[in-house]
């Protein structure tokens, strides 16, 4: 499971789940994206860490074309962008121009009226690593097996659950792009750990649907990233897969 100093491992698997037609969600680590695909298997990839780097997921919202697109666009922006972003202001000024021209796009073409997606990720410069997210795709910290919310959740408060299981609910309060009336906001903050470090990063077809405790019980049961992943996305896919799937688990040496 290491990773070599100076460096950053991604371990990735983005799925359509066991009921959508199509995967809406999208990945970017460093200048790798991923759209639309239906992996069967995590993929790995060691990136060297010589300027700043974004990872993320991106979960797109308002059918099938149209989150889709938004979900891309907003990877590939990412992508594009992420080496010059030095710090947490520049990482909020990339969120609302992406909002901005995800809702431009849906403004000139009617088809994708309220298109959009939510976004999780990680900057991880020489400085700092810095948490951002909009919507209620999550990233944790992962730290002596325990996993540890940074991401805000975008929704609205939920009483706690009798039964142990996740409370979840598809209703978001912003998005980038999307139907909101309000301008968006994007959570931004700075990971008390500042050098080595290891996360995760999901869209909410995994934390809807497996308890933090059992992704935790599952990464610290996996031989290695990659069997981690896998194992998370069968959980995900056991408890009735009825999402979109996204995962990346991220480690800087």
């Amino acid at each position: 499971m290491g990773v070599d100093g100076g460096a950053v491992a991604v371990t990735a698997l983005t799925h359509r789940g066991a009921v959508r037609q199509a995967n809406e969600d999208a990945v970017v680590m460093g200048a790798l994206t991923v759209a639309g695909a239906d992996m069967k298997m995590p993929a790995r990839c060691v990136l060297p860490l010589a300027e700043p780097l974004v990872v993320a997921v991106a979960d797109g919202l308002g059918g099938h074309a149209a989150g889709e697109i938004a979900s891309e666009h907003a990877v590939h922006r990412m992508a594009e962008s992420g080496a010059d972003l030095v710090g947490p202001e520049a990482v909020e000024q990339l969120l609302k121009h992406i909002d901005e021209e995800i809702k431009e796009h849906a403004s000139q073409h009617t088809e994708f009226s309220g298109m959009g997606t939510t976004v999780a990720g990680m900057l991880l410069t020489a400085d700092g690593n810095y948490w951002f997210n909009v919507g209620d795709s999550r990233t944790y910290r992962l730290q002596d097996g325990r996993l540890y919310q940074l991401s805000q959740d975008d929704s609205p408060a939920l009483p706690p659950s009798e039964d142990g299981k996740p409370v979840t609910t598809n209703f978001i309060t912003q998005s980038l792009g999307g139907s909101g009336a309000s301008p968006m906001e994007p959570h931004v903050g700075r990971d008390p750990e500042p050098g080595p470090g290891a996360w995760l990063m999901c869209s909410d077809g995994l934390s809807d649907l497996v308890a933090l405790e059992e992704m935790e019980r599952i990464i610290a049961g996996s031989g290695s990233d990659e069997a981690a992943v896998f194992n998370l996305w069968q959980a995900a896919m056991d408890a009735s897969g009825r999402d979109n799937i996204s995962i990346l688990l991220v480690r800087r040496g």
